[in-house]
């Protein structure tokens, strides 16, 4: 009997060890640039799976009373910041009693649902019935599509008040079916422009750029709006079948995994690269950032963590629960955000889980109290 128990300690404690060191690595994700060391942004991926793994054992080596549990403790406070980033814990928050200055919306509107056919028309209704209910002053969309002819979306948000966009075209089709990013705003442009030119092919093989600014006034104040639309992974029918299969559990062949892992690090890779660029072009911003879009990474990520060192994740200040973004095979993901410059508030944060697209969209008012007027 005790060779048996002493066996079963034995195990334990070698799989705590590989969870705590597993945790570690997942860790380090964000701290190395995938274009470097791209293995590691996979560790990264699974971080609340390692962390879940370790909050299993510390409960489980206190209850038998035994110190081991200071391994995954160790490692669970070394995660903090991304814990922190991963769960929003403002449950219990009171109410902000600041008046916002603005709101803004950033919505991944998947083309406004343009190869839907059967349903296209009642989930592109759906998402302009959401953007207006929720009246952003400035609103940021990734996946932008409009047509001059059939599906007027931009004419559309002009209607709603949106008389100032800017946008970062991807494809032209027949002159005036567009792709790309887009930004609209209620109130003036002053300057504009596009950023993050792709360094890789799209679909479609084109060069796009990912991202376009713009310098809005608001309330007599200058801010630099940003949105961004970083590297998608690009996953073919196939690449969701077999992530269904795995799900549910079912063997399938080694060689069907391997474009999903080809297409993972590439993107990774490209991420890595983008994210860099993004951050020097926000230190070099003269006026104060306000910057949302689909980073295509979790908050346990390097593209994250480059944004998160010198902006506010407002989902931080004001968010609540897993604070999920992506409506699509893969649960609980948050991969979109909105970030603010480090002087300004997030008043209220909500991610609004309307189905019409595979992203929700997320909504932030701020105030700019600290910012000074000109």
């Amino acid at each position: 009997m005790s060779f048996l128990y002493a066996l079963l300690s034995f195990f334990s404690r070698t799989a705590n060890l590989v969870a705590f060191v597993l945790l570690i690595i997942s860790v380090a994700a964000a701290y190395v640039n995938p274009d470097l060391l791209w293995p590691l942004s996979l560790f990264g991926l699974a971080y609340p799976v390692f962390l879940l793994l370790n909050i299993f054992f510390v409960i489980s080596w206190i209850l038998r009373g035994r110190w081991f549990f200071l391994f995954s403790l160790l490692g669970i406070l070394l995660s903090y910041p991304q814990l922190k980033a991963q769960y929003g814990f403002n449950f219990f928050a009171s109410d902000d009693d600041v008046t916002p200055d603005l709101r803004v919306m950033s919505y991944n509107v998947r083309n406004f649902d343009l190869y839907n056919w059967s349903k296209n028309e009642r989930s592109r209704k759906s998402m302009m019935d959401t953007i207006q209910a929720t009246n952003p002053d400035v609103l940021f969309l990734q996946e932008y599509y409009t047509d001059g002819n059939k599906f007027k979306n931009k004419q559309y948000l002009d209607s709603l008040g949106y008389k100032y966009h800017v946008e970062a075209i991807e494809l032209v089709k027949k002159e005036t079916r567009k792709w790309g990013v887009a930004l609209f705003s209620k109130h003036p442009i002053l300057e504009s422009g596009e950023l993050i030119r792709q360094q890789l092919p799209s679909p479609y093989g084109e060069f796009p750029n990912r991202g376009v600014y713009a310098d809005i006034h608001i309330n007599g104040k200058t801010i630099r709006f940003i949105t961004v639309h970083l590297q998608s992974i690009h996953f073919g029918e196939e690449d969701y079948n077999t992530i269904q299969e795995i799900k549910e559990e079912q063997p399938s062949q080694i060689r069907k995994y391997l474009p999903i892992a080809q297409k993972l690090v590439r993107a990774y890779m490209q991420r890595g690269v983008q994210a860099a660029e993004l951050r020097t072009f926000i230190e070099a911003s003269p006026h104060p950032v306000i910057l949302g879009g689909d980073f295509n990474d979790t908050p346990s990520s390097f593209t994250y963590r480059q944004i998160d060192e010198i902006l506010t994740d407002a989902f931080i200040q004001k968010g609540k629960g897993t604070g999920s973004t992506y409506n699509g095979i893969i649960p609980f993901l948050r991969i979109d955000y909105i970030f603010i410059d480090p002087s300004f508030r997030a008043t209220y944060f909500k991610v609004n889980s309307i189905p019409a697209s595979d992203h929700f969209p997320l909504v932030a008012d701020i105030s700019l109290s600290n910012v000074k007027e000109e």
